[in-house]
């Protein structure tokens, strides 16, 4: 009960009031995070979508590289192998070596956003760790095989292979640009309106 009470009390104070929910959500800023969500928070994340990454291509090595094909819905999702030695959704493929540089810049710049960056929304952190948990997960592959295991095949539109690491990024980098352009209050933006505030009190 008490461990409950707690987890409520902690709810409450995150959700917005219930007028204009859901988008009220997004209007939350709180800068003075906890080390819980600055730090364990995209750990966990991260660790969450290496796990599931690593499963799902392992699981795709051990049934699916001989060629064989699953179809998971029939005219819209399938699963099948692909060996993709270029970035996400096989952009690229000329480049690997390159590319993996890339992403490992890439990847540590996320991870700087994430201890450094000024995140006033929890959105942020989930974000950036979509993204750097996606990205590590490529890498690895990388290393590892000397290309990236790609399975997800959508049946309804000519479109290239990609795999959950994919998945992670794409969504991270929608949602983080929906805090950057939405949430995120820049230092300009606070003072255009620090002005702006000043005039009309003059």
């Amino acid at each position: 009960p008490q461990i409950l009470t707690m987890f409520i009390q902690s709810l409450s104070s995150i959700l917005p009031p219930k007028e204009g929910f859901p988008l009220q959500l997004f209007k939350i800023r709180n800068p003075q995070f906890s080390a819980y969500t600055r730090y364990l928070l995209p750990f966990l994340i991260v660790t969450a979508i290496l796990i599931l990454d690593r499963i799902t291509k392992i699981a795709t090595l051990n049934e699916l590289a001989d060629g064989k094909e699953v179809v998971l819905i029939p005219g819209v999702l399938g699963l099948q192998y692909v060996e993709n030695t270029g970035m996400a959704f096989g952009m690229f493929s000329d480049s690997t070596w390159l590319l993996v540089a890339l992403r490992i810049v890439g990847m540590i710049a996320m991870a700087l956003f994430i201890v450094f960056f000024d995140n006033q929304h929890i959105l942020g952190f989930i974000s950036f760790s979509m993204v750097l948990g996606g990205g590590i997960g490529n890498i690895i592959d990388a290393f590892e095989y000397g290309f990236v295991v790609d399975m997800i095949a959508t049946l309804f539109v000519d479109f290239p292979v990609f795999n959950v690491a994919d998945c992670f990024i794409t969504v991270g980098a929608i949602l983080l640009g929906i805090y950057l352009i939405f949430i995120h209050k820049f230092p300009e933006d606070s003072k255009e309106k620090s002005d702006d505030h000043t005039e009309i009190d003059t």
